[in-house]
């Protein structure tokens, strides 16, 4: 195969790769991915469910997300490929002219993988999570049409709406857990017929895929009458929603009171871990999509956008200052639930703004550890770039990709590089000065920090009121939550990172990935104190090596009501006699560590009632309520540095 060759058959695949050459190393998969896609999935789902999907599963857009993702992992390959074999006068070109394409195209890229053990390897992994992840997506789908319908009828009273075919999957990039599986965001054909009308409206519909028990989300945040609409008892009314009934009575007896509700929207769990005999690797559920877009911004008069609409941007001719004190007056109160029921984890990528207003997503890591200051939920973190989910403005290295090196580069000079990308996210407004330009709206901390108040007064009132009470009883019927050993960034960048993206382990004799689990696991097992949770007992599990080996972050789940974790099949994480750790010679020996607790759980208590429920929401309505707010309140005002107004004072619209 010579390179004209290889850009006519990625051509024909409508693949546009990151680089051609390495390409040449994961072409097949990607034909076999355009057969599985056209043909083997047409088998598998039947005519009647591929017509369903047919738009969506035949775009370029998957096969051009699996080209990415493949170049990820053969990139580490690829560099030490270089540093091994390129001579002093030979490009990159010249490199896969001689050593992969040619009329021995197929016996080069097959030694070059047999080489290149671990990023090769990496490959049919990769091949199976993505394409089994869009069959499983695609099965659920089709047979959740009736209760899409119904969703979307009670997002939007006075519709009827028919889901006709699914026209887009896209792919978020999130870590796959739980066997491979990967959040999608669905773009839905719906004809919708309003009241009084007879005639059919063709519309376009967005929501989001979870592969994932989201019944604790929906139980946070979610609109009861929009899960109660399709699962009949569902539930009540969710935390959000009690918080807003007890603010409305509040506001009945104090008149002047500013405090503004919460913002709630639809959370459609399907299978969930609630309903008896369901395994956790088949829980999956559907999020309304919270809009980001922007429209109208192509034409102006004297500084004036009179035809722009935006649910982050604020023109010339809004009300910046009402907007402002509303988004942040809300973002307060969010604080104050957020530390009262221990909603952990919500950085700047799991808030998103939707028509001026801050919405969490991704609330699935709560009720289970204990939170006394505003950093545990990382709703305000620090940092040289802030990650917070209030205070955050963009994600630095984290995503990155492979560079190709300049066409006249040639020996030590031909190699591959990072090249990691800053992403901004949604989770700020954002002013707009002048045509494709915004800057940032600086958090305002006196609204914010009287949003605050606001919120422990409403949920003070509430807890005297005994209206967390059923909810709590609700939450006890077998709803997990995720639970987080170690933060996904520290399974990434300890496990992922050095074995599957160092080049120097490309041919797997550098690392295994026992090898990097059992380093850890040494760390982490002398580092232990009694009566803390022994997060290190996740670590000596087969579940973590065998997910980390499958490119899989592990993942872990509290069931409530329980003292123990669970891993991602669903078994009990073990507490044994004993753990191997490494010894201190070089090269380490396994010894064994005894497994000291003083106790045979997990949890030294049952975390929701001991922590949650006693420590933080209880003492709310009685004479400790006023040492838990100010020990908060403090806690934010530490975090809340003033921000450098001058970073990144003008950036473009990405």
């Amino acid at each position: 195969m010579t390179y004209t060759e290889l850009e006519g058959e990625l051509r024909r695949l409508r693949v546009t790769p990151p680089d051609t050459n390495r390409a040449s190393l994961y072409l097949d998969y990607l034909s076999m991915a355009q057969t599985f896609f056209q043909t083997t999935l047409a088998t598998n789902l039947g005519a009647a469910n591929y017509s369903f999907v047919r738009t969506a599963v035949r775009s370029a857009n998957l096969m051009n997300a699996m080209a990415e993702l493949l170049d990820l992992y053969i990139g580490p390959a690829v560099d030490e490929a270089l540093n091994t074999n390129v001579p002093q006068n030979q490009t990159y070109q010249q490199y896969f002219d001689t050593n992969i394409l040619g009329n021995n195209y197929v016996n080069n890229r097959n030694t070059f993988r047999a080489t290149y053990t671990v990023s090769t390897g990496a490959l049919q992994l990769l091949y199976n999570h993505f394409t089994n992840n869009i069959e499983q997506a695609c099965r659920r789908v089709y047979t959740d049409k009736a209760a899409l319908n119904t969703f979307f009828d009670a997002l939007t009273p006075g519709t009827s709406n028919v889901v006709q075919e699914l026209i887009y999957i896209k792919s978020t990039g999130s870590d796959f857990h739980k066997g491979g599986t990967q959040v999608l965001i669905f773009t839905l054909n719906v004809d919708v017929v309003k009241v009084f009308d007879i005639n059919p409206l063709a519309e376009v519909k967005r929501l989001v895929y979870k592969p994932s028990d989201i019944e604790a989300d929906c139980l946070l945040a979610g609109r009861a009458d929009i899960i109660n609409a399709v699962t009949p008892g569902f539930m009540t009314a969710s935390l959000f929603e009690i918080y807003n009934t007890q603010l409305a009575a509040y506001k009945l007896a104090h008149p002047a009171f500013t405090g503004l509700p919460l913002p709630t929207y639809g959370i459609l769990p399907r299978v969930y871990q609630s309903t008896p005999h369901v395994q956790l690797r088949n829980t999956y559920g559907y999020i309304e999509f919270l809009n980001n877009d922007l429209t109208g911004t192509t034409i102006q008069f004297n500084g004036y956008f009179p035809f722009a609409q935006s649910d982050y941007l604020i023109f010339n001719s809004q009300n910046a200052a009402a907007i402002i004190r509303t988004f942040y007056r809300i973002e307060g109160a969010i604080c104050a639930i957020a530390c009262s029921f221990s909603m952990q984890d919500l950085h700047l990528e799991n808030l998103r703004v939707k028509q001026y207003l801050p919405y969490l997503i991704d609330m699935e890591i709560s009720l289970n550890k204990a939170t006394n200051n505003i950093g545990n939920t990382s709703l305000i973190a620090g940092g040289q770039a802030p990650i917070g989910g209030i205070n955050g403005l963009y994600l630095d290295a984290q995503d990155f990709h492979w560079s190709t090196p300049p066409a006249a580069a040639t020996g030590s000079n031909c190699y591959l590089q990072q090249i990691f990308e800053v992403v901004y996210k949604e989770n700020r407004l954002w002013n707009w000065a002048s045509l494709r330009n915004k800057q940032y709206v600086p958090v305002n901390q006196p609204e914010l920090l009287t949003g605050f108040a606001d919120g422990m007064e409403i949920l003070r009132y509430a807890q005297q009121n005994n209206a967390f009470t059923a909810w709590f009883a609700r939450l006890k019927n077998n709803v997990v939550v995720r639970y987080i050993p170690y933060a996904t960034a520290i399974f990434r960048n300890t496990f992922i990172t050095p074995y599957y993206f160092n080049p120097s382990n490309a041919t797997g004799n550098l690392y295994t990935m026992p090898m990097l689990v059992r380093g850890m696991l040494t760390t982490e097992a002398h580092a232990y104190q009694i009566p803390d949770n022994p997060n290190f007992l996740v670590l000596a599990g087969q579940q973590c090596v065998d997910d980390l080996t499958n490119l899989d972050v592990p993942i872990y789940y509290y069931r409530i009501g329980m003292q123990e974790i669970l891993d991602s099949e669903g078994a009990q994480v073990a507490i044994p006699a004993s753990v191997t750790i490494n010894d201190n010679n070089n090269p380490p020996n396994p010894i064994q560590f005894t497994v000291a607790l003083g106790r045979t759980t997990f949890f030294p208590n049952v975390p929701t009632t001991a922590i949650i429920e006693q420590q933080q929401v209880q003492v709310l309505g009685g004479a400790g309520y006023a040492a838990r707010v100010l020990q908060l309140q403090n806690s934010i005002t530490t975090a809340l540095q003033p921000e450098d107004l001058t970073l990144h004072n003008a950036i473009p619209v990405n």
